[in-house]
């Protein structure tokens, strides 16, 4: 099964062959001192593999690379910073995989930490190591559990002597405590709940050289891994450590002679799409390229692009006649009192997104405002409309039903420029033609922050951002629990006993083909367009539109707006931006 030579190192041992050392520990003659599990680098490809569906993608070549970076750092007692982009094995590799080979490594106790920026991610990846260990075969031989089973701890003993993998949040961990197996800093940088700022980061820079670097022991190793967050960050200052070899290999053109880094698992069509879809999170998240702060969220030549001349802002105060295919959506960004509020309506058709109204409320009264909100739901059919609600000034005031609240945490910010960088890259995205409009778009820099002018405060990047995550939800999150089948359909059409009613399985019921629709009803797994079944008192008509894999979300658990069929690898049945893995 390996190529690896192991050997068992105890008195009077010999050099054995995988298979017999395997043997051995099966029958619990296990040595009394460290297990030889090869290199790194061996012991990637040949042991730590086994663990995963796909043990081909661990002999990929950049694993090879930082497998054998970190190798010559231990032999030189230097630390090691790798800069990989998101999803190429970086956790899995540079974080859980080097924990445990440490831990084999050594004759004694032993422990490692484990920081993240946060705890609670921290103790994520303890879980994913404890997966790890119990998936494999062979680690689960060499590790003896003895932690308790519902701590997200990683307590084991190897040949007698324990070993512990500790986690902490950075700036949670308790200055004094010392770890003799290594120090791992996992994406120190990035809070999953929300984005840092330049200040935070600043901190996090602070606190990791003058505290967490003096937590391991002389001469045991601090592995840093993570993507950048801005330019001058820890990741760009520590490549410039003495104390550091350092790594950076960006998803597209990696070094002068290999085009994909992970060819395996991303070809160049696929990462060239993602590019187009979101160039700045592509630009910092794959090729490891940090933004300025200081610029702005969008190039005046990407709103230009969207704006077309022949638009006119339809007035408030006129009905305005819908086509039968046509939806609106709005969204207001609500000013304080020395700012302008300020309003937008979207028509969509198909793909097509068109701006067909807006407003710029200067001085008006948060009741003026609520009874002009409530005309333009009226007038113009709104399908769905968000207001900024982060105030709660005109909560409480009557607004219509079609107005939802939307409180502006910095995640949800985060979420809304997303979609709206994704709309503004499709093509499918018309904007008004309006100064006003655009420099206020241009105002909101990469911190979603702008400056206060009398002329606004970034209203309309978030005006409008507010209405396009309205037009995504809608569009690609149409998920309703139907509960009951029985329950529901006699509430949509009533019959009489003995009778058949029909049913029409559409996207918004959240059922596909050969899923169990209650505990006595499911659709047959080839039911083809067009053809009924009956079951329980109801004819069920399949429309081939209703395949939930037309559905551009492809993890129906996943809250996350951004979480969309882009990032979906059928071939692996993973979703690269939630980490979702099974067939939908």
């Amino acid at each position: 099964m390996s190529k690896v030579e192991l050997q068992m190192v105890n008195k009077g041992s010999e050099v054995t062959t995988f298979s017999k050392a395997f043997d051995v520990l099966s029958q619990g003659l296990q040595s009394h001192e460290a297990i030889n599990a090869g290199s790194f680098w061996e012991f990637i490809r040949d042991v730590w593999a086994l663990g995963f569906d796909h043990p081909e993608y661990f002999r990929a070549w950049h694993i090879g690379v930082v497998a054998e970076d970190i190798q010559r750092a231990l032999e030189d007692k230097k630390n090691y910073v790798a800069v990989l982009p998101r999803f190429h094995f970086k956790s899995t590799v540079l974080g859980h995989a080097f924990s445990i080979w440490r831990l084999l490594q050594s004759s004694r106790d032993q422990s490692v930490l484990y920081l993240s920026y946060s705890d609670g991610m921290a103790k994520y990846h303890i879980s994913e190591i404890n997966k790890a260990v119990h998936r494999n075969p062979v680690l689960k031989e060499w590790f003896k559990n003895k932690a308790p089973k519902a701590d997200f701890s990683f307590r084991y003993s190897i040949n007698n002597k324990p070993v512990e993998i500790m986690h902490g949040g950075l700036f949670s961990f308790k200055r004094g405590m010392h770890v003799n197996g290594a120090l791992i800093a996992d994406d120190v940088l990035r809070d999953p709940e929300n984005p840092l700022n330049a200040s935070q980061l600043s901190k996090v820079e602070d606190h990791f050289l003058t505290e967490s670097m003096f937590i391991p022991l002389k001469d045991v190793p601090v592995i840093v891994l993570g993507t950048p967050m801005m330019p001058g960050d820890l990741l760009t200052k520590l490549q410039k450590d003495d104390r550091f070899y350092s790594r950076v290999l960006p998803a597209l053109d990696p070094v002068p002679d290999r085009r994909v880094l992970m060819p395996e698992l991303y070809d160049e069509a696929w990462l060239l799409e993602q590019q187009k879809a979101r160039p700045k999170s592509f630009a910092s998240e794959f090729m490891l390229i940090p933004h300025f702060s200081t610029e702005s969220y969008f190039e005046g030549e990407d709103i230009e692009n969207c704006e077309d001349a022949t638009l006119r802002s339809f007035p408030a105060t006129r009905k305005y006649e819908l086509e039968s295919d046509e939806e609106i959506f709005a969204g207001f960004d609500v000013g304080k009192k020395r700012h302008p509020s300020h309003l937008v309506l979207f028509k969509k058709v198909g793909s097509r997104i068109e701006q067909v109204h807006q407003s710029w409320l200067d001085g008006w009264s948060y009741s003026d405002q609520v009874e002009y909100l409530n005309e333009l739901a009226v007038n113009f059919k709104i399908t769905k409309g968000y207001i900024d609600n982060t105030r709660g000034e005109l909560e409480d005031r009557g607004l219509d039903r079609a107005w939802h609240p939307m409180h502006f945490t910095l995640k949800a910010k985060n979420t809304m420029a997303q979609i709206f960088e994704k709309y503004v890259h499709s093509g499918n995205l018309f904007l008004l033609k309006d100064e006003r409009q655009k420099q206020q778009i241009l105002s909101v820099n990469n911190e979603l922050k702008a400056p206060e002018t009398p002329m606004g405060h970034g209203d309309a990047f978030f005006s409008i951002a507010l209405a396009l995550q309205a037009v995504y939800e809608t569009t690609f999150q149409k998920y309703t629990t139907l509960g009951s089948l029985s329950d529901w359909a006699e509430a949509v059409s009533p019959n009489s006993e003995g009778e058949q009613s029909t049913v029409n399985v559409s996207v918004s019921d959240t059922v596909r083909k050969g899923q169990k629709l209650s505990d006595s009803i499911s659709l047959s797994d080839d039911l083809q367009e067009g053809e009924t079944t009956k079951a329980a008192g109801f004819t069920l008509v399949w429309d081939a539109e209703s395949d939930l894999e037309n559905v551009e979300a492809p993890n129906p658990r996943c809250s996350d707006a951004v979480c969309t069929r882009e990032f979906w690898v059928p071939e692996r049945n993973l979703c690269l931006y939630c980490g979702f893995r099974g067939k939908l």
